[in-house]
């Protein structure tokens, strides 16, 4: 289910080998819009664009390109983001300072111009409701595209949130009035926060006028994507884009409208860190417990030790305890309880400061499920998570040819 006033369209221009490499989002008025961008000091021109345009506010579409970053390019890859954007402008039969640009694939390769704009011109005429082709023009390593979409009806609780890995099924519109939020995400490797390695948007049909929604967007930002790691790099293309063009006439509550948003936000996150590059399975950590659990989170999340030993199904609790003993926040031994949530059991590894007895077997077995949950439990204080993903051999084998 997509909002309505918004359409879609993905292109093959010849960036790629195969697949489509050139996509358009385009609201059929201007829209409210907000953007979270990389923390790199090294950034792709399209960064910068789009952080420009959308400092007003407002957009009327997003471009992408695939299988070129467009990054360390110099003056030559910013004249091309600025044409991308005009091109896009006179297909709309908009403003250039209406368009965001985002670019994602090698980094340090000019652009071929003349691909791209055959491209754009091409998407301008075969704009519709789909988005299954702009899903696959935004892809690179990724080995699955990733959606998901939720309704918000003012006054009731949150909708359930359907999604292309958890819960594909369809389900019936709301009875009364309603909005759509819908959201895309490419994100495979070079995954970590501030901000997750990725290209996101999202976009409704709800009027949000008078919500904060850089504010919003932010927050969101903080509790999904923000929570997520694949393998520590933050990349010099990620941005998070976020479309409200009130076209359902539908105005929700600013708690409203942040609960349905952040429900497609943990939903793509979870699909990124799955899809990790060689990974076979989600894994989520949950830490309770210090002054900050989202450090030690992280940290165990980036071990490499950790992930190669959720690789190997192997239920290795010291690994894990090492990982939380460096991120350098202080906590008790002797207070750390830890069990891994897998094959819809709870085993327990370590527990009250001493190791726990279980059976390594059944454990490694269980450990074979595509989700896997460490909890660890250091005490009073606040909680938080972190979805990664384990590392396997293809983690290797795609980053060692990536460029070659």
């Amino acid at each position: 289910m997509t909002p309505k006033g918004f359409r879609f369209a993905g292109v093959r221009c010849g960036l790629k080998n195969k697949r489509n490499d050139l996509g358009m989002i385009v609201s059929d008025v201007l829209a409210q819009a907000a953007g979270v961008f990389t923390t790199n000091f090294v950034r792709a021109a399209c960064v910068d664009h789009s952080r420009d345009v959308i400092s007003g506010g407002t957009l009327r579409a997003v471009v992408v390109n695939s299988g070129n970053a467009n990054c360390c390019t110099g003056e030559q890859g910013v004249r091309d983001t600025q044409k991308m954007s005009e091109w896009a402008a006179a297909a709309l039969g908009t403003e250039p300072n209406e368009v965001a640009v985002a670019s994602t694939g090698v980094i340090g390769h000019l652009l071929d111009m003349a691909k791209v704009e055959r491209g754009i011109r091409e998407a301008g005429t075969k704009l519709g409701d789909d988005p299954r082709p702009y899903m696959d023009a935004i892809l690179t390593t990724d080995l699955v595209e990733k959606w998901a979409w939720t309704t918000c009806v003012p006054g009731e609780e949150p909708s359930v949130v359907v999604d292309a890995r958890f819960n594909a099924n369809e389900r019936p519109a709301p009875a009364g009035p309603y909005g759509v939020f819908y959201g895309v995400a490419k994100g495979s490797g070079m995954i970590a926060p501030n901000m997750a390695t990725m290209l996101g948007f999202v976009v409704t049909d709800l009027d949000a006028s008078g919500l904060d929604l850089p504010a919003i967007l932010k927050r969101v930002s903080d509790r999904s994507f923000n929570c997520m790691t694949v393998d520590g790099d933050t990349s010099t293309n990620d941005m998070l884009l976020l479309l409200a063009n009130g076209a359902s006439g539908i105005r929700a509550s600013e708690a409203e409208f942040e609960a349905a948003l952040e429900g497609v936000c943990v939903s793509l996150a979870k699909q990124i860190a799955r899809d990790g590059e060689g990974a076979t399975k989600l894994v989520e950590i949950r830490v309770q417990g210090t002054s900050d659990p989202i450090k030690i989170a992280r940290t165990i999340g980036e071990s490499p030790l950790v992930k190669t030993a959720m690789f190997g199904c192997d239920p290795n609790w010291g690994r894990i305890l090492m990982a939380a003993g460096r991120a350098g926040v202080p906590f008790t031994t002797a207070d750390v309880s830890l069990s891994l949530l897998a094959g819809d059991e709870e085993h327990v590894l370590f527990e009250d400061g001493a190791p726990a007895s279980f059976d390594p077997k059944r454990v490694s077995s269980a450990l074979k499920s595509d989700h896997v949950v460490i909890d660890l439990n250091l005490g009073e204080g606040p909680s938080a998570k972190v979805y990664t993903c384990d590392f396997g051999y293809g983690y290797v084998r795609i980053n060692a040819e990536y460029h070659t």
